[in-house]
């Protein structure tokens, strides 16, 4: 095939591979990628933000809440909640890479390949995005055990869920999808299990593996 039959190829498939709302999706990436053009000041913190830091914070804040939670009156039960919240986000991590293969929707820059791409380009789908579901996730898992956390959290998922359509690597519904999927699979997760894993934590704090679960120890008056 000729290279100018290959492009047009492309560009057909490229149309018919945004999901919908086609419009919106096209017109947010366009418009937040002619603004990211205009602020080059900040494509250091949006590069990083949105290829690793993001998901580093809102994991720091997790693995808080779970050292925190030995310290609280009602540890080692407390523990549930974020002990779940960590496995959700690697359970909606899973279901996207289903979900993403099943959908099949191409990159925002495959279909335009002159916009501009702050972050490294990859082969895989785009609807829902990886860093959106797990952020979602932790997020959800967060304001379900303390606002403390879980406000935090959801500014810093929201960031982040910015961040990858700043960068050129998403659509607006990728991110949107993303944190919808990913909280509503930690919500499913945390209240289908936590009662069993809080079960299962009292259990074992009356091992020898109680001072992992447990830092306060209580006495009768």
């Amino acid at each position: 095939m000729a290279p100018t039959e290959a492009v047009r190829c492309g560009v057909l498939i490229e149309t018919t591979n945004v999901l919908p709302p086609k419009d919106i999706n096209t017109t947010w990436y366009l418009d937040l990628n002619h603004f990211a053009r205009q602020t080059s000041w900040a494509h250091g913190f949006m590069h990083a933000y949105a290829l690793w830091a993001g998901l580093t914070v809102l994991a720091v804040l997790m693995v808080f809440a779970i050292v925190t939670a030995r310290l609280r009156p009602d540890a080692p039960r407390s523990l549930a909640i974020p002990l779940l919240t960590a496995a959700s986000a690697f359970v909606a991590l899973g279901v996207n890479q289903l979900l993403s293969h099943g959908l099949g929707e191409l990159r925002p820059y495959v279909v335009h390949p002159s916009a501009l791409v702050l972050v490294g380009r990859v082969n895989d789908f785009s609807f829902p995005s990886d860093h959106a579901i797990v952020a979602g996730a932790l997020a959800c898992g967060l304001l379900l055990y303390d606002r403390r956390y879980g406000i935090p959290a959801a500014v810093l998922a929201l960031t982040l869920a910015f961040a990858r359509v700043y960068v050129g690597s998403h659509y607006i519904g990728d991110v949107v999808a993303g944190l919808i999927a990913g909280a509503v699979i930690a919500a499913v997760v945390i209240f289908g299990l936590r009662p069993l894993v809080a079960a299962g934590a009292v259990r074992l704090a009356r091992t020898p593996l109680r001072p992992l679960l447990q830092a306060r120890t209580t006495t009768d008056g």
